[in-house]
């Protein structure tokens, strides 16, 4: 089953309409039924934002429900779960592989293998959404806008944010930059 429609399963569980989780996350009506349907995949903030509003952790969207409480996740090269989201579907300009196992639930970071397309529209609209980020630039070079600043980041360098402010990253460069991307929640 697709992130979408596990999102679907969850809001209809609980009795709510797309106006009543686009008011509670702030994301357009017409957004999340694209997502629901299949037409859009959601970005790491989005589905963070959306899980939050069903009551759920990120993980529980993107795996379905964990079957395991505890925290131990060993995922095999090659084995992890790939995320496409093609600039020509999103905007966003990048794809991303989960490096827990699916299983697994209950934790406070997310891992994430981030692979950015450096022909993604340089328009990329800053996010927000609650916890903090951490990347570490694997290969290439990203662009990140952080908090109205421009800031740019090559192979070795790290970033520590607080995703409640303004922040987008992008690719720039001839090849396709990678980094590992671990979200933290509180919740």
């Amino acid at each position: 089953m697709n992130v979408g429609k596990r999102i679907r399963r969850m809001r209809e569980a609980q009795d709510l309409s797309l106006a009543q989780v686009a008011q509670m996350t702030g994301l357009s009506e017409a957004y999340l039924q694209a997502v629901e349907e299949g037409s859009e995949v959601p970005s790491i903030g989005a589905v963070l934002k959306i899980s939050r509003a069903l009551g759920s952790r990120m993980g529980q969207l993107l795996h379905e429900a964990g079957t395991r409480s505890d925290i131990f996740s060993i995922v095999p090269a090659g084995n992890g779960t790939t995320v496409d989201r093609s600039v020509q579907r999103t905007g966003q300009g990048y794809t991303y592989l989960s490096l827990v196992a699916p299983d697994l639930r209950g934790q406070g970071m997310e891992p994430f293998l981030v692979t950015f397309d450096p022909k993604a529209a340089s328009s990329i609209q800053p996010m927000v959404h609650e916890g903090e980020e951490f990347l570490y630039i694997l290969s290439g070079t990203v662009e990140l806008l952080y908090d109205g600043e421009t800031y740019t980041l090559k192979k070795g360098d790290s970033l520590y944010i607080d995703s409640s402010r303004p922040h987008a990253l992008r690719g720039i460069g001839k090849t396709p930059p990678q980094a590992l991307a671990v979200i933290f929640s509180r919740d």
